[in-house]
């Protein structure tokens, strides 16, 4: 009886052990990265101690891929993921990664709120506009300056127009937000910010009735 109880004991702090093991080797829920240095990426997952991991590297199923300047790609579970340093930590269990759902207005177009470098806009979905385009009214209300941009020519429906190419720092539009996104601050008037390919043409879009799904491709 004794040999069977011990056998039983043993059996349960193996399970034990196992269940600890697992436990230690959990998938990540979160990671950020909080700089790098050489080829060499510093990641905090789940607010742990940084760790410097090298392309090739995994830890908790956070594969790095490649590490650039202020900026790093990882893999998890064989999607990749764009980070860059001081941006939110990235939520891996899908929170993060969730699509967007806008829906139509009885005209059939779809107009949202984001965020233009942290300020809040309203803006339209464009499929015709190469960029995110911005009237130079609106571009001097979020604090957007021409300085060391390039002067280009744009053409809209009425005509060709003077425009400035920059690079805004990140734009939002519900659960997901991209950085280094480029746009044109327009000289002629435009009533909204017109979200163009520069952003979209990250994402998926998929139509389903008068919705409109924004799905991130990584």
């Amino acid at each position: 009886m004794h040999r069977i109880s011990n056998r039983r004991v043993l059996r349960r702090l193996a399970g034990m052990a196992i269940l600890g093991c697992c436990a230690g080797l959990a998938a990540a829920q979160s990671v950020s990265l909080v700089g790098s240095f050489g080829d060499k990426a510093l990641l905090v997952i789940d607010g742990a101690t940084p760790k410097a991991l090298s392309p090739g590297q995994t830890v908790r199923g956070v594969r790095v891929v490649r590490v650039g300047d202020g900026s790093a790609v990882i893999s998890v579970g064989g999607r990749q993921q764009e980070l860059r340093v001081g941006a939110s930590p990235v939520d891996l269990a899908g929170k993060g990664l969730q699509p967007t759902v806008l829906q139509a207005l009885p005209n059939g177009q779809f107009v949202t709120e984001g965020r233009i470098n942290g300020k809040l806009v309203r803006m339209m979905v464009d499929t015709g506009a190469t960029m995110v385009s911005i009237s130079r009214e609106q571009a001097d209300q979020l604090g957007l300056s021409l300085r060391g941009g390039t002067p280009i020519a744009v053409h809209t429906a009425n005509g060709v127009v003077r425009a400035t190419q920059v690079m805004l720092s990140s734009v939002r539009v519900g659960t997901i937000e991209q950085r280094e996104v480029p746009a044109v601050i327009q000289d002629s008037p435009l009533p909204i910010v017109l979200l163009g390919m520069s952003f979209l043409k990250r994402l998926e879009l998929r139509h389903d009735a008068d919705q409109l799904i924004l799905i991130p491709r990584y």
